[in-house]
């Protein structure tokens, strides 16, 4: 069978290997064989092939990649609720392999007319914009909160959640080509802005959301993007950073935290998970497949490329201006959907 392997630190399109490696045994007793059939290419899968993600590197070789959807290709002894067939998320950090052995408790099994390509994407990017919506700031219908990277799908998802709530959204992306898909998710109000002036965008802020106050602001950029932001916010606002897409720290003049009561606080989902609780997360995955399986949680797919084509796909993931997300398909999906 095929994995992608990291041998070394570098651009992900450069360093990344498709190697062949040794089939997996038959499950142990409380194991099932996930047949990967798309795998989800994440910036914090980009980042850690480069060795730029969390607070260390992982040892060398390894094989990365978040998130993907399988299906139960065979059962150990003892394995309750699940059977060949079942369409899962793999709750694992090494997916982007064609076959692998796991717990079955780490096999989340999935609504069996579930979009495969929505299903590759369920365990990160939703569950960020859940927690980031739920469990930061407390909102109600009518409130505001406003994040920048709007059309990304942490941001795609944000908004429709937000809308399904009754919150108003102000959305920020980089390019006026973005505002309308933003807008047809349910965003109340996007701008298309820079984010490097302060006061115009406080200007801005002002005026599409009529002068109410903006509570909660969610930062995906980093660098100067956070300060502004944070310009714009109520005093006694939240800002929360969970990515550096900018590749900077975030940086916030003092006078917001000291003065002004601003919080600006970290977001990892790492720790959310060790967080929430089992029940907490088993309650939050329900929902979301839900909404993936009826249609009502979504996000945009720009590109399915090849497992066999893996450099073209980082290469894909890693460029701006894309309409969405750009997954990996192994063989086994092109079976799966009579395309084999």
């Amino acid at each position: 069978m095929k994995a992608i392997v990291i041998e070394g630190f570098g651009d992900p399109a450069d360093t990344i290997q498709l190697k062949d490696m040794p089939e997996p045994p038959p499950p142990a007793a409380g194991e099932v064989t996930v047949e990967m059939l798309v795998l989800n290419i994440n910036p914090s899968d980009l980042l850690q092939i480069q060795g730029l993600y969390g607070v260390s590197k992982p040892p060398l070789p390894f094989i990365p990649g978040g998130e993907a959807v399988g299906r139960v290709s065979a059962v150990g002894e003892g394995v309750k609720g699940l059977a060949v067939g079942d369409i899962v998320s793999p709750m694992i950090l090494n997916c982007w392999v064609e076959r692998v052995n796991i717990k079955s408790s780490l096999a989340m099994k999935l609504p069996a007319g579930i979009d495969l390509k929505q299903a590759s994407m369920l365990k990160g990017n939703p569950a960020t914009a859940v927690a980031l919506l739920n469990d930061q700031v407390v909102l109600k219908p009518g409130d505001w909160l406003m994040q920048n990277a709007a059309n990304s799908a942490v941001g795609t998802f944000l908004v429709k959640l937000a809308a399904q709530r009754g919150i108003n959204t102000l959305n920020v992306v980089r390019r006026d080509s973005a505002v309308e898909g933003v807008k047809a998710a349910g965003g109340t109000a996007v701008l298309a802005d820079a984010l490097d002036d302060a006061r115009a965008f406080r200007k801005r802020v002002r005026e599409a959301t009529g002068g109410a106050d903006v509570k909660l602001a969610i930062d995906a950029i980093g660098g100067a993007a956070t300060g502004v932001m944070a310009n714009a916010l109520a005093d006694g606002g939240t800002i929360v950073n969970y990515g550096l897409l900018s590749g900077e720290q975030c940086r916030i003049d003092a006078q917001h935290l000291i003065f002004r009561k601003v919080t600006l606080k970290g977001f990892w989902l790492i720790h959310w998970f060790q967080e929430a609780g089992r029940e907490r997360l088993a309650e939050t995955y329900a929902t979301i497949a839900k909404g993936m399986a009826d249609g009502t949680l979504t996000t945009p797919v720009a590109e399915l490329i090849p497992m066999a084509e893996a450099k073209r796909a980082m290469s894909a993931a890693g460029e701006g201006g894309r309409a969405g997300k750009v997954l990996m398909t192994t063989l086994a999906f092109g079976f799966t959907v009579g395309n084999g």
